[in-house]
């Protein structure tokens, strides 16, 4: 028999999906509402109020009609970011950040996009046809297959996954931002900068990408900074396998400074997911999987 609340739930905004920032604005102003139905003498709608209201924050992850795409715009009219997301283009993180020198140094330089790209098209696992950089069929089944394999595994584990595939001056740690489970990737180093945080369809991405590329291309390092290009080219979603939107439309986490248009986004807008963000107009031009 099928459950008539499930008209109502949004699975996509809520449990590990729920986007806290959302759900703490939708509740502040379920009880400005109730507050001033109770101030106007009218307790009884303030108390329907308050069950209908907290039921649909319960079971839709908001209660205001279309917050996921307007709370953000909102929010850029703020002086501080709750989404904590940053600039466009470090929205997501990458396994690319996590570098080292042979001593336990910090690295700032890294394989370059031109290193990437040889070895990828040296691997055979990618290539290069009418200006467009697309997947062989070969590397994207690879790809797929780890990807899947990953996807239903806990936060802990891909935390652990991501130890095992970084240098050993960077420690792969589990925890939670506003609600969303992240992995987060800090230097024992004093000079590398601020920790990177992986969201969990973002890691999931990467790393498969990591472990499909093992047996094409030796340097680890090139192996990490393949992942963050590689997700350009993503058709499906790595947590879902539902097919995933280019859009300008502002996302559920996403502020835009007003006057500025949104940067163009490769997203799953079943998981709320973003898995690239494309800041340069080259980006876009990848045939993706």
């Amino acid at each position: 028999m099928t459950d008539p609340l499930d008209r109502v739930r949004r699975p996509e905004y809520t449990g590990e999906d729920r986007c806290w920032p959302c759900t703490i604005t939708n509740a502040l102003l379920l009880v400005v509402a109730v507050t001033i139905a109770l101030r106007r003498g009218r307790r009884t709608a303030a108390a329907a109020l308050a069950v209908v209201g907290t039921g649909a924050i319960t079971l839709r992850g908001y209660l205001v009609p279309y917050t996921p795409r307007v709370a953000p715009r909102l929010v850029a009219w703020l002086p501080i970011d709750p989404f904590d997301h940053g600039e466009p283009g470090a929205t997501t993180g990458s396994l690319a950040a996590s570098r080292a020198g042979a001593e336990g140094t910090a690295d700032s330089e890294g394989p370059d996009g031109d290193d990437v790209l040889a070895a990828l098209l040296e691997a055979d696992a990618v290539a290069a046809a009418d200006d467009e950089i697309r997947l062989t069929e070969a590397f994207r089944a690879d790809w797929r297959r780890e990807r899947r394999a990953l996807r239903n595994r806990s936060v802990d584990a891909l935390a652990h996954v991501a130890d095992e595939r970084t240098p050993p001056s960077i420690e792969a740690r589990p925890t939670r931002t506003w609600g969303r489970p992240v992995v987060v990737l800090e230097s024992a180093c004093d000079d590398a900068g601020p920790p990177t945080t992986l969201h969990r369809g973002v890691a999931v991405a990467e790393l498969a990408a990591d472990r499909a590329l093992e047996s094409r291309i030796d340097d680890p390092a090139i192996r990490r900074a393949a992942g963050r290009p590689l997700r350009s080219l993503l058709e499906t979603c790595p947590l879902c396998d539902g097919e995933l939107t280019v859009s300008r439309s502002s996302c559920c986490g996403e502020t835009t400074p007003p006057g500025q248009r949104p940067s163009e986004k490769l997203f799953c807008p079943s998981c709320d997911e973003r898995f690239f963000v494309f800041d340069e107009p080259g980006d876009g031009d990848a045939d993706r999987e």
